[in-house]
């Protein structure tokens, strides 16, 4: 395990990111640990998400995943970037797997870094890969679509299409300190910085996709465009870059795989988007995220109420 370093969440992780099955940092640091403090920051003030992509190689198998990571800890700590530790929340391979990144994500919001002004107001999530130059695989963007859901739930954020934030920048090469900026709540590293992160392809995704899907797969109907802000904070430097009384009927889901997201079957992708809805892995989370929003708000099983989905598009 890793030191419990002072400003490092220790709790558990969140219910919502717990039924995730996030491989934890252990799993690929070997034993590489932070170098500094990282910061945590209060979860009201998480305001959205930001997508990134490595801009590594596509063709790695499932084995090279822990030392690809290893080794983008060792760019982001070294010389040239002088981070603390991993710059992104969580990583997702090609296979469908999600790693936790940067120490203490899974427990609780921690600064990432990478992204200029946007550190302390959303939590990353970074795709391994180079989606300049092709879409990211099937499982990545189910893993991807399954980590924000998640993430909004645990901060509270709005996924509807259309819903914005605003805050205070901290500094970045594309928005100085002290700068009103009005993002996407789900948005692309390329909206906080000069960058082109996190490719075309994946891009399209943040921007068509995503939030659709995100917010179907929570289990609400998209509703009104909502905007919040965010207080300001002392700028910092920045870097480049779902009535009835019983449950429909599901499908059982297939166990998880090591290198899989829960063996969900893929839906169609066109054009590099997902189409089609994401079936398998909504059946699944429903009945998850039943149990989990029966615990949190004090319902017993004979409570239990079926959630109603929107339908995908």
């Amino acid at each position: 395990m890793l030191p419990a370093l002072p400003g490092v969440a220790s709790a558990q992780p969140s219910p919502a990111l717990a039924l995730l099955g996030v491989r934890p940092r252990e799993d690929w640091a070997q034993g590489l640990a932070p170098l500094r403090e990282i910061q945590q920051e209060r979860p009201e003030d998480v305001k959205f998400l930001l997508v990134h992509h490595t801009a590594s190689g596509n063709g790695y198998n499932a084995e090279d995943v822990p030392g690809q990571i290893r080794s983008f800890y060792e760019l982001h700590t070294g010389p040239d970037k002088n981070w603390p530790d991993v710059a992104y929340n969580f990583f997702l391979d090609r296979f469908g797997t999600i790693w936790e990144g940067r120490a203490g994500s899974l427990a609780g919001p921690v600064m990432p870094d990478a992204t200029g002004g946007s550190q302390g107001f959303a939590q990353l999530g970074c795709l391994i890969g180079n989606h300049q130059s092709e879409a990211p695989s099937l499982a990545a963007q189910q893993a991807m679509i399954a980590l924000l859901a998640a993430l909004a739930d645990t901060y509270l954020v709005e996924t509807a299409p259309g819903s914005t934030t605003t805050f205070l920048s901290r500094g970045s090469n594309r928005w100085p300190a002290g700068a009103s900026v009005t993002t996407a709540t789900i948005a692309g590293h390329r909206d906080m910085s000069q960058t082109a992160c996190p490719g075309e392809f994946a891009y399209n995704l943040v921007q068509q996709v995503f939030p659709t899907e995100v917010t179907a797969l929570r289990g609400s109907s998209p509703s009104p465009p909502a905007t919040t802000a965010a207080s300001s904070t002392q700028p910092h430097t920045d870097a480049p870059s779902a009535s009835g009384t019983t449950d429909p009927p599901v499908a059982a889901a297939p166990p998880a795989e090591e290198n899989g997201f829960w063996g969900s079957p893929l839906p169609a992708v066109t054009g590099g988007a997902l189409v089609g809805g994401t079936a398998g892995i909504v059946a699944h989370t429903v009945r998850r995220r039943r149990a989990y929003r029966l615990a949190t708000d004090g319902r017993t099983a004979t409570d239990t109420r079926p959630i109603q989905l929107p339908e995908h598009r």
